[in-house]
């Protein structure tokens, strides 16, 4: 029995049903913290009356999901519309296996049921790829939905995401080459070995990452793929019960395996002072690092409007990327001269401090502010915007007509 069980095929099967089970009820509970904390921000209570402090609520949701009515539009590609939001969720689950959950059981002895997985040489690579396929989800549920607005909200996301993917990869290329290799495992150790985690070494990478992951996986600011505003809720708006349940739950998914890679490389995984020692508190400190990530996404939701298409995709073109090719850059000259990181560290610091004197000069969200120039106010249009002038129109003053009382013409008896 316990030979069946030490199968690596075996185990990695239970691990995975381990997992999904966790991503989901995480899924789950996390749009309820959600609801709770964007409550307490603005002033509000969220949902507490489901259970106690609302804990039941996600079930009371998902059992009204269940029953709600999932229609198909007549114009819609029937198959392609309802495989979309499987292939979204599919992927999203898929991009978890390689991340490590927690140091191994044993110090220098891997064994099958380490907390992860699978420890591939490529494990960034992987993520990368098949995150890279979550943009075919939603683009074919926009294109089969038979709706324009749906179209429109899918081509939205597609341009953004591919956008996006760019700088995030390059952000990312910083951190693998001080460590050296792609599997995330390695990563931590590389940064136990510097003694040093690699948001003091790449701070313009991080950054970089920050936004380009808000972007990727459709979070506000840049959640325009669903602009209710706009596109009547974008590639979602024929969707209904469990399939667009099925679209969130990979949102979240996305979000939570974004906030793990962001722990994982830049913040040192599960180590923290020498407690990664202990193997279950490896795991504890690794899921504090993920829910502070977590709570930053809904941190920014809460604080942040949506931007425009436009300035969306500028500042994913024309700002992100030269800013994540300039920190590749500075990041092999430092690794090929084999210089100390903190020079690394100093030169991304100064490019940060340049970043925020043109900000403030000039914001990279031009056109939202009033300027008073000439003792009027005066306001940055696109250029897609033509305004009309018309002529003012003078109209004649009109003489009040004054009402001649009349006269009393009765006769006193």
């Amino acid at each position: 029995m316990l030979d069946f069980l030490n199968n690596v095929i075996v185990a990695s099967i239970i691990k995975s049903a381990i997992i999904i089970v966790v991503l989901l009820t995480a899924f789950a509970y996390l749009t309820l913290i959600e609801r709770r904390v964007l409550a307490k921000l603005q002033g509000r209570l969220g949902p507490n009356r489901t259970g106690p402090f609302g804990a039941f609520q996600p079930i009371a949701d998902g059992v009204k999901m269940a029953f709600k009515e999932q229609f198909i539009p007549g114009n819609a590609k029937k198959f392609v519309f309802v495989i979309a939001p499987i292939i979204s969720t599919v992927v999203a689950l898929s991009a978890f296996a390689v991340v490590p959950l927690g140091r191994g059981w044993i110090i220098g002895k891997p064994t099958v049921w380490d907390p992860w997985i699978a420890d591939i040489n490529v494990g960034i690579l992987w993520i990368l790829s098949i995150s890279s396929l979550a943009v075919y989800g939603i683009v074919l549920g926009g294109w089969a939905s038979g709706n324009r607005y749906s179209l429109l909200g899918a081509l939205r996301s597609a341009a953004q995401m591919v956008s996006y993917e760019t700088s995030l990869g390059l952000a990312l290329s910083g951190v693998l080459m001080w460590s050296g290799s792609l599997s995330m495992i390695d990563i931590v150790n590389s940064q136990s070995s510097l003694h040093a985690w690699y948001i003091l070494v790449q701070p313009l990478g991080f950054m970089i990452y920050v936004v380009a992951a808000c972007a990727e996986v459709n979070r506000a600011p840049f959640d325009l793929p669903e602009a209710e505003q706009e596109l009547t809720a974008g590639y979602l708006t024929e969707y209904s019960g469990l399939r667009w349940s099925l679209y969130q739950m990979s949102e979240y998914i996305n979000m939570i395996t974004a906030s793990s890679i962001a722990a994982t490389l830049f913040f040192g995984g599960w180590t923290l002072f020498g407690l990664e020692n202990i193997p279950v508190v490896s795991i504890l400190i690794y899921l504090v690092k993920v829910a502070f990530f977590l709570f930053i996404f809904i941190w920014v939701r809460a604080t942040l409007p949506r931007i425009r298409y436009d300035r969306l995709m500028r500042l994913g073109w024309q700002v992100l990327l030269p800013l994540a090719a300039l920190n590749v850059i500075i990041t092999a000259i430092v690794v090929a001269l084999h210089w100390p990181w903190v020079i690394n560290t100093a030169a991304d610091v100064v490019v940060i401090a340049i970043i925020f004197f043109v900000i403030r000069q000039r914001s990279f969200t031009e056109g939202t502010r009033f300027t008073e120039k000439a003792g009027q106010a005066a306001t940055m249009m696109p250029t897609s915007v033509r305004l009309a002038k018309f002529e003012s129109v003078t109209v004649p003053a009109v003489e009040p007509v004054v009402e001649e009382q009349e006269q009393d013409t009765s006769v006193r008896v």
